[in-house]
């Protein structure tokens, strides 16, 4: 069992900072500003296991966009060794209640649309949808996680009151396959080949395409694309950059990700719908 705190005292804070350096490598949120963020309609989560060790961590704090409240979800996080127990979906669980009990309807986060197991679970598991997104929107970041990359994003509007998020989180929104998607019309964008590695590189798309849902493929595993080719996974970047502006520029709305395997590979489709 995993226990969701909401952090209070200074030493739950520095363990915060602890636990920031050891997931991504890199400069944490102070404790001071975390205590800030905390008392001042913010929100600091601590997860604990079972030995009372702090295993992952959520920050996140009222914003406005567009002239409305939102709350907007900085960084979320689950050390290496305590990965696949769904501890980030009970932090962001409890985050969604905490937003609920501010009577706020949206939550809003950036993630790296390449990253697909983070896709999966933002659009499908949580119910997220993205329509907007950013270049380089952190500048070049050096931490373990996105170095070697432009910070390109995708924003995240989570929209906690919605129908799709009630049965995303509660387990009732079917997976569709890209067989059944492509049967009732969805149109594939990207072609790609294998690599000697396995995996997939791009080597053509299509901004002409006419469907209602669009299928536009990314790697498997970008982190390992780039350390056996780092030019394999900058192309990748660049053309979904291309492909992703197109399409919301026309109406498009990414909804889901699918992740299917065939024998020894793996194969994520992000799944784009009009309006």
């Amino acid at each position: 069992m995993v226990r969701i705190e909401r952090l209070s005292s200074v030493e739950q804070l520095k363990e915060c900072e602890a636990v920031q350096r050891s997931i991504w490598g890199s400069e944490p949120i102070p404790a001071t500003l975390l205590r800030a963020i905390q008392d001042n309609g913010g929100l600091v989560l601590g997860a604990y296991d079972e030995q009372e060790k702090m295993v992952g961590m959520l920050v996140g704090f009222l914003g406005r966009r567009e002239g409305k409240l939102i709350h907007y979800s900085h960084i979320c996080g689950v050390l290496e060794e305590a990965r696949y127990r769904d501890i980030g979906f009970q932090l962001k669980l409890a985050q969604r209640e905490f937003a609920l009990s501010q009577g706020l309807d949206l939550v809003l986060w950036t993630f790296d649309p390449l990253q697909g197991a983070n896709a999966y679970f933002n659009l499908h598991k949580l119910g997220a949808v993205c329509r907007t997104y950013y270049r380089n929107y952190y500048g070049l970041m050096e931490d373990r996680l996105n170095a070697g990359l432009e910070s390109d994003r995708f924003l995240a509007e989570w929209w906690i009151r919605s129908e799709r998020v009630e049965a995303s989180i509660s387990g009732r929104r079917a997976a569709s396959t890209l067989a059944e998607l492509m049967s009732q019309g969805a149109k594939l964008v990207t072609k790609t080949r294998p690599l000697r590695s396995g995996m997939r590189a791009i080597i053509s798309y299509g901004l002409d395409v006419e469907a209602p849902a669009l299928l536009i493929e990314i790697p498997d595993n970008i982190n390992a694309l780039k350390e056996q080719s780092l030019e394999a996974a900058r192309e990748w970047r660049r053309a979904t950059r291309e492909i992703f502006e197109h399409y919301f520029a026309k109406g498009y709305i990414a909804t889901d990700l699918l992740s299917e395997r065939a024998g020894a590979t793996r194969r994520n489709y992000y799944l784009l719908e009009r309006g």
